[in-house]
């Protein structure tokens, strides 16, 4: 092979240079680390055929020890690099108990670095294959190969071409060639000037300084003024003030209506806002005033450009929290008249999966970008304000939310969701397309960020800090009523912990954190001592102790859910059931055999049920909205559930062999059902009662309900009760959102 030789292995729609060690998608590098280049090129090389663990890992890792678990890392960065391929077929194929296989059709390509034009289109991005344009039956084609290699004065020039022949489309050609290097000149300026500089920062200023939670900033179209939502004063309600030093802060609202997500029309005048305790979205003067009314439900309003529309989505505001989804399933997103009138609903249940929120306009009102979540992560679409043409924007990088246009409608500024959250950009193509990979502006470096509003080289966002830890409330035995003050058992900041669910002896406590930066099972004693790490390759949902003295929990590895269990003394893990879906919430029943879980296989959210021996799953709810959440009373007669009927849930049950739901609660608001009490009667949930969360049982036998806790703050929450089997206590998760309006300008 020629010094100057470079080696090229094609599949599907991609292309691996070897020599430059890139991977394109057409004319796009597609980004890789340089690891998971390295096992891609491993696997492409041996196409077709099985290569165990131990051999990647020895040809990607050589003389180096690593675990395990940095190759499943590379294989799900690759996989998601990859996408699927024609057919939903995956390029890389897992190997139960062996290895992998790159399952794709492989070419491999050479070229000698001789032909000029080949070379020239080459770094333009175009690589013309002379192997692949043959096999594809284009004459055309393949004789535009030989006239340009003969224009370039290629010794692989046809030779019999007489130079009379060659006369009359040489300009032609020549002009072929230079309007389509001048085409892709002018896109890799575009691109160049759109996404090859990284934004640089200028400063960065806090707005507010409050000690509670400021959220929802939004900025005025001249840039003069911020709104945003604030507690300061017991409430929340909407607050303006001018970007001048020394101002102070204008109270805008003052109905106690727990206000939240102001936003700006147009021209500055009007503020549109989502008032919790109504339900709905309302209009007032941005210098304040008396309100009106404009929709009958749903939250986040966003302006259209020339402030003849809102858009909104159709969930309300459930949570503060810093992590929270803007919409759960089944959100979609509506357009209503800025003067009143009947809303019109843009996008449809289930297209794309998860529930729509948080819309925001383009410059030229033509499009909306609206994040898609569900309670395994969130995604980045626009669609055109006639609710088609869908185009996912976050395909690069998951976990994306919040997002809004930029001010010339060429970029996508957004929240990623990844370790310490940071506000990146993706950059658009003249049809909307996501162009090149997203560009990191600002790391939170600890804080999380939410919320984000631009107008030209300043970005606002919210700075958010959750501190959620495992509380436990005494109670009284025979009455199931609180018996004490709660009792906060961990102490961490700005970590999520969850999940609590106690030993048959009542004596420990599993949980989920993410205390070392990776979730993991934890273990501590009923009372917060000796807090420690169980698992180490990753586990959330530690659901039940079974078998006197194992944990059940649900582990995403190797792109598969999968059920497991582990001593609660640590130990070996040991598979219990593959799922052949993305799973959340998976319930194990009490004695072992079966689970319960979310899936939306049919649709919508609904009950499954399937044997840990595996088999097909059964489908046990059948709803149109939403029945999720499953809760196995502890003989396994009945399972609880979580209905969603409009704004609100309730908490209904089902026998566990199927049969119809009986609703249990009606209150308007939340009720999340997570666990029963010993002696099966009633079901432990957390509920949002005005907009404050709470623990709360209700009786399955009488259909009583019971407050337990006795939390006060909006900008708290509480989730996933669970029942000592004593009936003695009850622990949970509380968590508490701080926060400020933050600004970063661009140079």
């Amino acid at each position: 092979m020629s010094r100057n030789s470079r080696h090229f292995y094609d599949f599907g729609p991609y292309r691996v240079d070897e020599s430059e060690r890139l991977l394109f998608r057409g004319d796009e590098v597609v980004p890789l680390t340089p690891k998971a280049f390295d096992m891609l090129l491993v696997l492409v090389e041996s196409s077709g055929h099985v290569l165990t663990k131990e051999e990647l890992m020895k040809r990607v890792w050589p003389n180096t020890f690593v675990e395990e678990a940095n190759l499943s890392h590379n294989i799900y960065k690759l996989r998601e690099a990859l996408g699927e391929g024609a057919n939903n077929e995956k390029y890389i194929e897992t190997m139960p108990r062996r290895g992998y296989r790159f399952a794709a059709k492989v070419i491999a390509t050479e070229d000698a670095g001789s032909d000029l034009v080949v070379a020239e289109y080459t770094r333009s991005r175009i690589v013309i294959d002379e192997e692949r344009e043959t096999e594809a039956g284009s004459d055309v084609k393949t004789m535009q190969l030989s006239q340009l290699r003969a224009l370039a004065g290629s010794q692989t020039a046809t030779p019999t071409m007489t130079a009379k022949r060659r006369a009359w489309w040489l300009p032609l050609v020549l002009g072929l060639v230079l309007l389509v290097a001048g085409v892709f000149a002018f896109r890799s300026v575009r691109n160049h000037n759109a996404t090859g500089v990284t934004p640089i920062i200028s400063r960065t200023v806090q707005l507010t300084t409050w000690a509670g939670l400021d959220f929802y900033p939004s900025i005025s179209p001249d840039g003069n003024s911020i709104a945003f939502s604030s507690d300061r004063n017991g409430s929340f309600e909407i607050y303006v003030k001018q970007l001048v030093v020394g101002a102070r802060e204008v109270q805008i609202t003052s109905d106690g209506g727990q206000n939240f997500e102001p936003a700006f029309s147009p021209d500055g005048s009007l503020l549109a806002y989502y008032s919790k305790m109504r339900g709905c979205i309302w209009i007032v003067a941005a210098t304040g005033g008396t309100a009106k009314q404009l929709t009958e439900f749903g939250s986040h309003p966003a302006w259209s450009p020339d402030g003849s529309s809102i858009a909104f989505q159709s969930d309300p505001l459930n949570d503060l929290g810093a992590g929270v989804r803007n919409a759960m399933p089944p959100s979609t997103i509506w357009i209503v008249s800025s003067k009143g009138g009947e809303p019109r609903q843009l996008t449809q249940v289930g297209n794309p999966a998860g529930g729509h929120g948080a819309p925001s306009w383009s410059p030229d009102g033509k499009r909306i970008v609206f994040d898609a979540s569900d309670l395994r992560g969130s995604s980045v679409w626009s669609v055109t304000v006639q609710g088609n043409d869908l185009k996912y924007l976050s395909a690069k990088l998951p976990g994306a939310s919040d997002a809004v246009y930029a001010a010339d409608g060429q970029s996508v500024f957004f929240v990623a969701d990844d370790i310490n959250s940071s506000v990146q950009q993706i950059n658009l193509s003249e049809t909307g397309e996501p162009i090149g990979n997203p560009i990191k502006i600002f790391d939170s470096s600890g804080s999380r960020i939410r919320q984000l509003s631009p107008k030209g080289k300043r970005i606002l966002f919210a700075a958010l800090t959750t501190a959620s830890n495992i509380w436990s409330t005494p109670l009284a035995p025979i009455t199931n009523e609180a018996n004490g003050n709660p009792i906060q058992l961990t102490q961490n900041a700005n970590v999520r912990s969850l999940y609590p669910v106690f030993s048959h002896d009542g004596k420990k406590l599993a949980y989920q954190s993410s205390l070392t930066g990776t979730t993991q099972i934890w273990m501590m004693e009923a009372d917060g001592n000796n807090q420690t790490q169980l698992t180490t390759s990753g586990g959330w949902s530690a659901w039940r102790f079974f078998d006197g003295n194992d944990i059940a929990f649900v582990s995403n590895r190797d792109d598969r859910t999968v059920l497991w269990s582990i001593p609660m003394d640590g130990g070996k893990e040991k598979k219990l059931l593959d799922f052949d879906e993305d799973v959340v919430n998976a319930r194990v029943s009490p004695d072992g055999q079966q689970v319960a879980f979310n899936s939306k296989r049919s649709g919508t959210v609904n009950i499954w049920k399937i044997s840990i021996g595996g088999g097909e799953p059964a489908q046990l709810t059948f709803d149109k909205e939403l029945m999720g959440f499953p809760s196995w009373s502890p003989d396994g007669r009945w399972i609880a559930l979580q209905s969603k009927r409009g704004d609100d849930t309730q908490v209904c049950i089902i026998p566990s062999k199927g049969g119809e739901p009986v609703q249990l609660t009606f209150n308007k608001g939340q009720s999340w059902p997570y666990d029963w009490s010993p002696d099966g009667d009633k079901i432990l949930f957390a509920g949002q009662r005005d907009g404050i969360w709470n623990i709360y049982w209700v009786s399955r036998s009488t259909r009583e309900q019971k407050q337990l806790t006795r939390f006060t703050k909006l900008n708290s929450y509480v989730r996933y009760p669970t029942w000592a089997p004593l009936s003695d206590r009850i622990a949970y998760e509380y968590a508490e959102t701080t926060g400020n309006i933050w600004m970063i300008e661009l140079k």
